[in-house]
């Protein structure tokens, strides 16, 4: 009896140890489903904050892009309203108005610049450049960059924009400073260029006094040319003293106006000698 009772004992042992294993596994995966359940949670709520924070620098960044776009916007209007009365005022100057000779952009006062000025000379000149610019470049053989730029202007039955008229003016400008230093080349030679368009202009006005320099001294070069000829066939000869000198006694009928004729030509013939190079003063 002791024996079953014993055994009857074990066995009641083993069934509760039994439930309790399967309590124990039960609440092991009650537990690891919560942990689970925890965990996504807690992945949630971390992606929540990451998103949350995302949208704060978003809008931290947009807020900043639209405070700039706003500083770019009343910008860009201030600079556009300096173009159109930058452009105003080139109208009116185009159109020989009167305008002020200061510029806005300085603050000191320059008394001599006060005055209204107008200058309706350069624009108002421009249909005639330009109608013999076409002419002009019409006329020469072949294709150019200038003659195709005037042809366009050629007959041109609408007004001309002004965006066009400062071309025109560009390349009137670049025709003039080109003629300028191919003068000043010929006027000056050997000596350097002006480095600026003013340089030119103030060289050209010094173009007489200097046209004056290089006749005397082609008339000294030719002299001197023809007088070496007499002098080769009479070595005795005072050239000073041969100009200076009236004719001999009895011949004062003689006067070199009255030989110009019979030298014409030998005259040429020296010109064709001199060099024309050098200056004599």
């Amino acid at each position: 009896m002791a024996i079953v009772g014993a055994m009857s004992e074990v066995a009641t042992l083993k069934q509760a140890l039994l439930e309790a294993d399967k309590r124990s596994a039960a609440e092991h995966t009650e537990r690891e489903k919560y942990e689970a359940k925890v965990g996504k949670v807690r992945q949630e709520l971390q992606a929540l904050m990451e998103k949350h924070e995302s949208l704060e620098r978003d809008s931290r960044t947009r807020a900043s892009e639209l405070a700039a776009a706003t500083e770019s916007a009343k910008s860009a209007k201030a600079e556009s309203s300096k173009t159109l009365q930058e452009l105003d005022e080139v109208k009116k100057i185009a159109a020989g108005k009167a305008f002020f000779m200061k510029s806005k952009h300085i603050s000191v006062s320059y008394l001599l610049l006060t005055r209204i000025r107008s200058s309706p000379g350069a624009f108002a000149d421009l249909p005639r450049s330009i109608s013999d610019a076409a002419a002009f470049y019409q006329a020469e053989e072949g294709s150019s960059t200038e003659k195709v730029f005037w042809s366009q202007y050629a007959e041109a039955g609408h007004p001309v924009p002004l965006s066009d008229q400062l071309k025109q003016l560009v390349e009137l400008h670049k025709a003039a400073e080109q003629a300028m230093k191919g003068l000043i080349v010929r006027l000056w030679p050997g000596e350097a260029q002006p480095g600026s368009y003013f340089g030119l202009v103030r060289r050209l006005v010094e173009a007489c006094p200097r046209l004056e320099v290089i006749k005397r001294s082609v008339y000294i070069e030719g002299a001197r040319r023809a007088l070496a000829h007499a002098k080769v066939h009479w070595g005795k000869l005072d050239a000073e003293k041969l100009v200076k000198d009236g004719p001999p006694p009895g011949k004062e009928h003689r006067k070199p106006e009255n030989y110009y004729k019979d030298v014409l030509k030998g005259a040429r013939l020296v010109a064709d000698e001199c060099s024309m190079d050098v200056i004599f003063e």
